[in-house]
């Protein structure tokens, strides 16, 4: 059907676009509450307004598709509010194809009046669907779904087969290959975001969930939401891509995957199936599928064949549930019961939060700008002080000492704001552990559960993308190495089934990550023994080691206690990694462990990697900077309690007896000064042990910039980078993992 639009009525199109815009954000979300809720009176009205104010919009600029569409869901939305009609799936359904076609064609008349100027035209501009059947197989869905909801919901069993249209909505406006090209390039990386956030939500969440408690019907539906929502992803995705292309080609086979896997979980739902392990593995196939094809589109290579059969799989599946009655009594669709607290927090109240989309680089230059403007804050002190004292000038100082106060509270709450928009949660990296879990268990016949804590704790970005590995290796070491086979645990008197709990919390400035599992504990002798075994250490090394020391063997390169290599672990190559890949984002690893008992691993971690604190000292006449995640306390010693065994110096510290060594020794700056009476040390930890490094002066606390080194100088041990005082001094950083390197040595 054509639209006709005169062209003084271009700036009324555009602010309505605007509106429809805001609106489509939150009406699938209402009409999805509406499948949980159809008595909601709040949710019908927030839902009818949105679709009255499109409806009338479109008939005033003359877009008679959408008026058409949007007086039949309308009718609908009276008669569900009316009580004349139930709310089923089918009907859910169809508002469902009305909400994917308004997207479709909204984004493509958007792309059209932004790129066209209207200014220099004159008369009416038509509008036309390239396929009018689209519009009139959704107004009749629309309308055969109203008339099956008028009878008893058990006599409607909708079998998948009213959802799949195949031609693609195509607006026949400036249909040239430069207009598709710019549009497609904005959809597809929409499309991909959407989609890679549907499948991580469903791999890492739902089907876990399914996994465990087979006849979750919220998850089901869930399911079958995100599924819908790839496919209609897939349809405008495809009204933008060339038919000659080998994307359009890809994207079809992909879209018929999708569809008949679709339909599959329809039939699950509607039938009140329960969610049988067959259709677990069946779906993380699938979920492996999907996310392969992600990475094709991405490339848009699509030589290789992903779907390994996957299409014949899912039919065979079909044919086994299609077997299957809805139960008589019931409707096809299970309604999910909530208590009085949870529906309030389901409820809508009309609004909407409003989000943009920022690209990183964008945000990194923000925070190297505040990053300097700290910096910079900093020389208002060293100014006031020069003025006090250099020039006797005190009510001057006074005054500067007072806008560099304002400057600060300027600057630390600007630090804030852009550090809270880099911060996510780590929820984003835990997601992706309950699959791993799962995966070890069906490889290795063992019963394990997993449990995660704080997982709305927030990190910076750069810390979650660089800790992701290494917490999937130790959670995987916990599953392999820790718990223990069903039949050992009973023999020792535990669960069947062995639990691994996964925690995030705030300590301080750092956030720390827990794995903590029940099974067999680390023997710290097994370790000791196994390290010599290897040559990793000497008899002589490992009888001066206490019991945390000898279990910190096991991150020494090439040590591993499995008995076998398996596709788990074995090799001995991950451990040493790990603790290696934590260091390089300043965070640090610990083990605490007994035998039978379980196993703790303690991640700390910086919230930031932007900006540091760190205590300033000064060597030889040098000035260096100790970042304070490192240091346990400063202390002065006495000389008289500094003693010397082996060439090696140590000291008690409230009777314990640590390292002593001097940072000048260990930077090649000068010798060892054991005459002062009193000798400045900073106490030095990794997690396991602690030393005393000795420097001539303790200054004062400062936040700090990490320059990094360039060229050679990026290679000198023991310093991580620079940075700038408020003086304009250049300082060096001390890298304390290295420095605890060089004096166990």
């Amino acid at each position: 059907m054509c639209s006709r639009i005169y062209i003084e009525d271009i700036h009324m199109l555009k602010m309505f676009i605007d509106d429809w815009v805001k609106y489509l954000d939150g009406l699938e979300k209402e009409i999805l509450k509406l499948e949980l809720h159809s008595k909601d009176s709040q949710i019908l009205n927030n839902i009818f307004e949105c679709v009255h104010s499109i409806k009338s919009g479109s008939s005033f600029v003359g877009l008679r598709s959408i008026t058409r569409l949007s007086y039949e869901v309308e009718i609908t939305l009276d008669a569900i509010k009316d009580l004349k009609v139930t709310v089923n799936t089918g009907l859910i359904d169809s508002i469902l194809l009305y909400v994917d076609f308004l997207s479709a064609y909204i984004k493509k008349l958007f792309e059209v009046l932004k790129k066209r100027d209207f200014r220099s035209e004159n008369g009416v501009m038509y509008l036309e669907l390239k396929y009018e059947q689209r519009e009139e197989d959704i107004l009749e869905i629309l309308k055969l779904a109203f008339v099956n909801c008028e009878v008893k919901s058990d006599e409607y069993i909708n079998t998948g087969e009213q959802q799949p249209l195949e031609n693609e909505i195509s607006l026949d406006i400036l249909e040239s290959e430069e207009f598709k090209e710019g549009l497609a390039y904005g959809i597809k990386e929409q499309f991909l975001i959407e989609s890679t956030e549907n499948i991580e939500r469903m791999e890492n969440d739902l089907l876990i969930r399914l996994d465990t408690t087979s006849n979750d019907r919220e998850a089901i539906n869930e399911i079958f939401r995100a599924v819908h929502s790839i496919k209609g992803g897939i349809g405008i995705y495809l009204a933008v891509t060339n038919p000659q292309s080998s994307l359009y080609a890809g994207l079809k086979k992909f879209s018929k995957v999708v569809h008949t896997f679709e339909s599959l979980l329809a039939l699950v739902r509607d039938k009140e199936c329960k969610f049988e392990k067959n259709l677990v593995d069946l779906s993380f196939i699938m979920m492996d599928y999907l996310k392969s094809f992600m990475s094709s589109v991405d490339s848009e290579e699509f030589n290789a064949v992903y779907d390994k059969g996957i299409i014949e799989k899912i039919k065979e599946q079909i044919s086994n549930v299609e077997k299957l009655s809805t139960p008589l009594g019931k409707s096809a669709v299970a309604i999910i019961g909530q208590d009085a607290g949870k529906t309030e927090d389901i409820k809508s109240n009309g609004s909407v939060p409003q989000s943009i989309r920022v690209n990183e680089d964008k945000l990194d230059k923000m925070m190297n700008t505040i990053s300097e403007l700290i910096i910079a804050k900093n020389s208002f002190m060293h100014i006031s002080e020069k003025l006090n004292l250099e020039y006797d000038l005190p009510e001057m100082s006074k005054e500067v000492k007072q806008v560099g106060a304002y400057v600060n509270r300027i600057s630390d709450e600007l630090q804030n704001a852009i550090m809270s928009i880099r911060m996510v949660e780590i929820k984003t990296v835990f997601q992706k552990m309950p699959r791993v879990i799962r995966d070890i268990a069906q490889s290795t016949g063992k019963r394990m559960e997993l449990y995660m804590e704080g997982e709305s704790t927030e990190i910076d970005k750069t810390i979650i993308e660089q800790i992701s590995d290494p917490l999937v290796h130790l959670i995987r070491n916990s599953a392999d190495h820790g718990i223990e086979d069903p039949n050992e645990r009973l023999f020792k008197g535990k669960p069947e089934t062995g639990s691994i709990i996964l925690r995030a919390y705030n300590k301080n400035k750092n956030v720390l990550i827990e794995i903590e599992d029940d099974g067999k504990g680390i023997d710290s002798e097994n370790v000791k023994q196994k390290a010599i075994d290897k040559g990793l250490i000497t008899e002589k090394e490992a009888e001066v080691m206490n019991k945390d020391q000898l279990i910190n063997l096991i991150f020494l390169p090439g040590f591993s206690m499995a008995k076998k290599i398996t596709e788990v672990s074995g090799r001995g190559v991950g451990m040493d990694i790990v603790k290696s890949n934590i260091s390089k984002i300043n965070g640090k690893v610990t083990i605490e462990s007994e035998v039978d008992k379980g196993t703790k691993m303690i991640i700390r971690l910086p919230l930031t990697l932007a900006v540091s604190r760190g205590l300033i000292v000064e060597v030889e006449r040098e000035t260096y900077i100790f970042p304070l995640e490192y240091i346990v306390e400063t202390v002065k010693i006495s000389r008289n309690s500094i003693h010397e065994f082996n060439g090696k110096f140590f000291t008690y510290l409230r009777g314990e007896a640590i390292g002593i060594e001097w940072l000048s020794k260990l930077f090649l700056t000068g010798e060892r000064n054991t005459e002062n009476e009193e000798v400045n040390a900073i106490i030095l930890s990794n997690g396991t042990v602690n030393y005393a490094i000795a420097v001539d002066k303790l200054k004062n606390e400062q936040e700090f910039v990490v320059k990094t080194l360039e060229g050679h100088l990026a290679s000198i041990p023991g310093i991580s980078g620079s940075t700038l005082l408020g003086n304009g001094q250049v300082v060096l950083i001390v890298n304390p993992v290295d420095i605890l390197k060089f004096v166990e040595n």
